[in-house]
This record gives structure tokens, sequence and C-alpha cells, in this order.
């Protein structure tokens, strides 16, 4: 015969530490031990079973005294104690002769001897019926005295079950699962008709269930969605749940559960989606949204598609530059923000609206540019040059979260999260923030900006009490900090937002938000889905989530001694605050078991979860092969809109980055390239074709640069704010910049035979003919000083390298 499972089939298990010495002495033996509570558990019964006896026998007596005195007269009953005194004498071996005067039927008085008084015909008769009375008696009494009996031994025994029983006095319970489901049930179908008899006047509850589902919806009906297989109670979807289970534990499955019934309702759903489980079960090219920088399937995303105001970037600034692990937040990450903040006010100004000129202006630039930009701002103070040490770690904070900037697609569907929240969405739309785990590291902090956008845009729009969108976070501890998350906890059941938090571990989540953040976030979600954990405090933690309750209960003691006036039972009641779940039953949950726990008074239960397998229809990821998956702008086209914007300072002695270290190296009379030369010519010749590639950038800008043609914005270009020299000088910078990017003209790559990289025949020829203004006219002394060549070895064309 097969074993059942012992997880479940509830025998007892006997439990001998490994580390065991020895036995316990004891000052009786087993046998006398349970022979003495043998003994009194026998007179214990004895004393309880004379009750019922004793009740029969009172039914007996009183139902036979009944009878006799119903069916036989006065001289008969003396008759039959005549016949009784009879069989006495002659048990005890009297004189049978002796007379006795006995009154008849008919009153006569005869002496009969006492012998032969059971031969007297009318002591038969009498005694006859005495007998059939006492038959009957009998089974009269067993017929009235066992409900009585019956009633009696219910009653002992209800008694003696329920003086053993824990009385709940107050706090949390913990229920069955059927319990729960039925008591939601009711609750659901009242509030139900409530609303229908609201929304639906002059219909009943009835009709209405007839009515199509998505009509129901769309008339605000409230549909509760389900966790674990139970119904949400009436409109508590929006208090947000919470899910905490280790791997394996059912998260997803559960999570997974919830996205089916949004599509099935035409719902909408933010999904941050860790491992592509979801975009494989439910992505719909039709509908849904792939947020994913490394994603072919990513649409153009810009940061000014969702910002407009200073708030607005302040607000992102706080999703993209986080402060993980709570407390205040410190110097470098408020100034990283502060300086991404005023660029971006900057470049909304110019209508600079891209990302590529954010990377240009702010990521890649010199720092002397950075500060012309920002001066008389907040930031100017820590972008002086003067202070380039604190400058540069200021944008080295914001540079380390803000890379993924560099990774955005920028061909493609204009993609707005702030319009896709806003908007009427199609029927069932999901947009999906996704990303690889070996990905994460780099698209951290942009993942946690655009579930930041999605949670902060919800919250302008008008309040209402219908379920707009759902908000699930497979793993809430991968990303950065949410401020949103936060605010949006507290304040997104106003605006129709049900947010759901999947964690791992509390650990992992105090390691992003701080112990206080952490209890904060685990507080406002107010429904618990409890699944199986692996480390102890999650479990601790868990534990208090489904709660704790004060309970009476009866301890049962045993005393025997030689005397059975010593043998007794005792019982003593007691009051104590226990856990209704112990951290041990939460780490030793199978997969897929768990607790759920509602808000609103309703009690906890004890749930599992069904599994059920979502065929794929979309692959989880589909790569990029783009080449601005590379991170790196074009560097040609970010270092020319830096000399058109104004050029550099010939101050040697202030810090300007890295190129203003170079330019000082060459007026010193020695390049870069140079130092390497010394210690090896393979390095040196290394170093002159480094210089040669330079010259050659210098070269094709200079005739891009005079190309262009005064006062032309480029498309990307708009200025607005800005007037006469400096509108145009905007826009050159721009034209400029995005030819070179056509062309592909990049530092790094290797001249051909002495043409700029990317150069095409007739360029010059084509330079000449376009129009020119000398306001604008860049020398190549000029762009050779700004790239730290040699501006002798430049042509007057631009083209030819010596």
């Amino acid at each position: 015969m097969a074993r059942s499972d012992l997880r479940f089939d509830r025998s007892p298990v006997t439990l001998e530490h490994h580390s065991a010495r020895g036995r316990v002495l004891r000052n009786a033996s087993e046998f006398t031990r349970g022979s003495q509570l043998i003994g009194h558990q026998f007179f214990m019964f004895m004393a309880g079973a004379r009750v019922p006896l004793l009740i029969w026998l009172a039914c007996f007596i009183a139902v036979y005294w009944i009878m006799l005195y119903s069916v036989m007269g006065e001289h008969e009953i003396q008759l039959c104690a005549w016949r009784i005194w009879s069989a006495i004498s002659g048990w005890m071996e009297f004189d049978a002769m002796k007379l006795m005067n006995i009154v008849l039927s008919d009153d006569a008085l005869r002496q009969v001897p006492i012998g032969y008084i059971p031969l007297v015909p009318d002591v038969q008769v009498a005694w006859a019926k005495a007998v059939r009375a006492l038959f009957g008696a009998l089974c009269a009494a067993t017929l009235f005295a066992l409900p009585v009996i019956w009633w009696f031994i219910s009653l002992a025994q209800g008694r003696g079950s329920s003086i053993l029983e824990e009385r709940h006095e107050r706090g949390a319970m913990l229920v069955s699962r059927d319990i729960l489901l039925a008591d939601v049930m009711a609750h659901n179908e009242r509030e139900f008709v409530k609303s229908a008899a609201q929304l639906f006047p002059g219909k009943s509850a009835q009709q209405v269930i007839a009515l199509p589902l998505t009509e129901r919806i769309k008339t605000g009906l409230h549909h509760p969605y389900s966790l674990a297989g139970i119904p949400y109670p009436y409109g508590l979807e929006a208090s947000h749940t919470i899910l905490v289970g280790t791997t394996g534990a059912g998260k997803t499955t559960q999570l997974r559960n919830v996205v089916a019934e949004v599509r099935a309702r035409g719902g909408s759903a933010v999904i941050f989606d860790l491992t592509g489980a979801f975009i494989e079960a439910f992505y719909d090219e039709r509908t849904d949204i792939i947020l994913n920088p490394g994603d072919a399937r990513c649409p153009s995303w810009s940061l000014f598609d969702e910002c407009s105001t200073q708030a607005e970037f302040t607000a992102a600034a706080q999703a993209l530059v986080p402060h993980d692990g709570g407390g205040s937040d410190p110097f470098w990450v408020l100034a990283a923000r502060m300086l991404f903040v005023q660029m971006c006010l900057k470049l909304t100004q110019h209508g600079q609206t891209t990302n590529r000129a954010l990377a240009e202006n702010l990521m890649t630039a010199d720092l002397k540019r950075v500060h012309r930009i920002l001066q008389d701002t907040t930031a100017d103070p820590i972008t002086a040059p003067e202070a380039a040490r604190m400058a540069e770690s200021i944008r080295a904070v914001f540079n380390t979260n803000a890379e993924a900037l560099m990774c955005l697609p920028e061909d493609g569907e204009i993609f707005s999260i702030r319009e896709w929240v806003r908007r009427e969405k199609k029927e069932g739309s999901l947009l999906f923030v996704s990303a690889r785990h070996v990905d994460l590291p780099l698209y951290k902090a942009l993942l946690t900006l655009w579930l930041d956008l999605s949670v902060n845009t919800l919250m302008t729009l008008p309040r209402t009490r219908s379920l707009r969108t759902w908000y699930l976070f497979d793993e809430l501890g991968a990303l950065h900090r949410l401020p949103a998350i936060e605010n949006g906890l507290q304040t997104a059941r106003g605006f129709g937002g049900a947010i759901v938090l999947g964690l791992h571990s509390i650990a992992r989540l105090q390691a992003v938000y701080g112990r206080e953040g952490a209890e904060n976030l685990t507080s406002l979600a107010r429904t618990k889905l409890i699944l199986a954990t692996a480390d102890r405090k999650t479990a601790e933690t868990c534990a208090e989530f489904i709660g704790n309750r004060e309970v009476r209960q009866m301890d049962e003691a045993y005393s025997y001694g030689y005397n059975n006036l010593r043998d007794a039972s005792t019982l003593t009641p007691k009051k104590e605050i226990a856990p209704l779940v112990i951290p041990d039953d939460i780490t030793n949950l199978p997969a897929l078991h768990g607790f759920v726990k509602f808000p609103d008074g309703f009690p906890a239960a004890r749930v599992v979860l069904q599994f059920k397998d979502y065929p794929q229809v979309a692959l989880g990821f589909e790569p990029r092969t783009d080449a601005t998956l590379s991170g790196k702008p074009a560097r040609a086209a970010s270092k020319l809109a830096k000399v058109l914007l104004g050029g550099e300072d010939d101050d040697e002695g202030e810090a300007g980055g890295r190129e203003a270290q170079d330019k000082a190296s060459y007026k010193a009379g020695k390049l870069p390239g140079d130092q390497l030369e010394d210690s090896s010519n393979a390095a040196g010749e290394d170093a002159r074709q480094a210089a040669a590639r330079r010259t050659s950038a210098v070269a094709a800008a200079l005739e891009l640069v005079n190309d262009v043609k005064p006062g032309e914005p480029g498309p990307d270009m708009k200025p607005a704010g800005v007037e006469g020299d400096e509108a145009v000088l905007i826009a050159s910078q721009n034209e400029a910049t995005r030819e070179v990017s056509r062309q592909g003209v990049d530092a790094d790559q290797q001249p051909e035979a002495g043409k700029a990289p990317g150069a095409k025949p007739g360029l010059a020829a084509h330079g000449a003919q376009s129009q020119r203004d000398p306001r604008f006219e860049a020398t190549a002394k000029d762009l050779a000083t700004a790239y730290g060549v040699d501006g002798d070895h430049i042509e007057d064309d631009g083209m030819e390298i010596e």
C-alpha cells in the first residue's frame, strides 16, 4: 500500500532529536501510571453512567406504579403481595402449612396454607396481570427514558468538548477556504444588488445579470476580480494587493490569472515583466505596447513627451535619479536631479525636446558648455568650472542612472505613457515594461521612470470609483525606489487604480525603500496573499500580516495516588495572545499553497492556487540590432555642437573636462599621442592615426558648418523664447549635428586615404555653392583648437590632410 503524503495526512509524528542522550528517570513505571489512569477513568466513567441508569429506573417505577393501579384492584395488588410473600417463605424454608388469611376478589376471607397461596385461582389471575404490567412498564420506561438518556449523554459530551475548546476573545480570525468564500459571496451579492438598483433603475438583479458583461462594465457596474480563486470583496481591488513568496511559490501564476481577467473584460494594465512570461502569454501587437530599450518592438519614446513643467521634470528626476535605502536624499542625488531638471527646462525653452539633445548637451558635453547653458539658473553654482571636480561628480551621478536614455530607439511610431494612460484605450490594452535580467543594471533607472510616470499620470485624471487601470509589479525589489508607488498606494484608489506588488522578501524591499518605507508600502497594500517564503524574517512579517488573536484555553491535568481519594482531574482556564500562523507554517508551505487576507474585517483563510498553463502567443524578447544600442551618441556631432554654442575659453587654469586638458597639452607643444609615442613606436603610430582621425573629423565638420544656412532650424530644433543670433546659432548647431550623424562621422573610425569619414565626392563643390554667413564661418584653426590638433595641417578647403 502506497504511503500517504506526510504533509497532508495529519498522522502523528514522534520527534526524537539526534542529540538526545540517556533516559529520563520516572518515579512510577509505565504500567503503574497506566493502571492508575485506567482505574481513575473507569470510576469516573461509572460515576457518569449511573445517571442514565437512575433516569431509566425512575421512569420504570413511575410507569409500573401507574399501570398497576390502572389494571388491578386493591385486593389484586394484595394477592400479588401474598404471592411474593409465599415465594420468600418457601425460599427461606418456613413452614409451608402455616395458615394465612387472605381476602379474595369477592371480599371473602379464606385461610390458605402459605405454601399453597400461588395455587389460588384469584392469586394466579392477579399475578398474571402484574406480570403483564411489568413487561409493559419495562417497555414504556425504556421508550420514555431513551430520549432523556440520549439528551443527557449529548449534553455531557458537548460540555466535555466545549470546556476544552479554545474560545476566541478578540483579534484576527483564520477560517477554511469554503467559509471565507461563502462569506465573501454573500457580501458581494448584497452589494451588487445595491449597485444594480442605482445604475439600472427599474430592473431586477436577475435582469441586470442577463445583460452582456461589457455593457454592465461600461455603465460602471463593478464585477469583482478573483484572488486565489476567491472573489475580492466588492470594490476592494483598489485597496491594493501584495503578494509575498519565494521563487516558484506561485506569484506569477496568480498575476497571470489577473491579467487574463483584465484581458477578458477589456480592461487595461501596466505590467512590469522581468522574465517575459506575461509578454509570451498575453502580448497582442494590435493593442499592446512593449517598453524595453533592447526590444525591437519598443516604440520611440522621449521624456519631453511626458513632461513640460518644472514640477513634472522634478517628479521624473526623482525616479530617474533615485536614492535607494530610505532616509534623506544625499547632496549628490539632489544636485544631479537639479542639474537634470534645469537642463530639461532649458532644452524645452529652446525647442530641443529630444533624448539626443539631452545626451549631447548634458551627458557628453564639456563642462564649460554645460555651465554656459545653465547660467542664471539654480544649477549655475554646481556646474561652475571653478568647482570642476564637484560638477563632474554630480554629472557622473546623473549619467550613471540616465545612461539608458542613450539606448532608446529614435525611429518608429512615437509613444507617450501620459497619453496612453489618459486617452480612451483599445479594449484590453496592456503596457508591458520589460527587460531581461542581463539588461537590468543598464535599464533599471529607465524602467523605474516609466512605471513612475504611469502611476503619476493616473493621479492627474478626474476622480472616479470605477476601476481604470491595474498596475502589476512581478518583482518590485528589482526596480529603484518608485516615489509614485508610495503616493499611489495612498491615493490611486480615488482615481481608479489598483496596484499589485510582488515581493520575494521583505529584506529586498527594505534595501530599496528603507525599513520605514517598506513598512509603509506593506501596510498600504491591505490585501495580502502569503505564499511560501525562504527566509524566516519574511515569514515573521507575513505571520504578522495574518494577525494575532486573544484566546482562552483550558489545561487538563491528572493526579493519582494509592488511595482513590487522591485521584482527580483538574481543568485550569488561561488567556493568551497567540499568532494565527507561526513563521514555520509559512516557510514550510508547499508550492501554490498559501494564506489570503482581505481587508474590512474578513477573516484569513488557507488557499491553494490552481496552476494554468497559458500558451505562448509571442516571443518574450526580440533583440534590437541597430547601432543605437551602443549607448554612444555621435561624438563628432556632440563636439561640433559644443563649438557652435560659443567655443572654448583660452584660460588654461580652468578645468573643463578631458577636451580642455587635451587643448592645454596641445598648447604646451605635446599631444596625448606624443606621450604614447615616447614609450613605444607602435603606440606612437596609433597616436598619429588618432590625431589624423580627429583632423579628418574637423575637416568634415568645417565643411558642414559653412554649408548651414543661417536662421534655418532643423526639424528637431524649434527655438522657443530665443531671438537674433542665439536662435540662428542653435538652429545651426542642430542642423550640423544631424548632418554629421547621417554621414557617420565618428572620430573612432579609420579614415580612408586621408579623406574624412563619411565624405562624399563633390562635398567641397557642394559647400562652395551653399549660402555662407560670415558671422558663422568656423575656421579650421578654431575647430582644430577645439579638437586638440594642429590647425596648420588642414588645407583651406577642409578636405586635404597632410
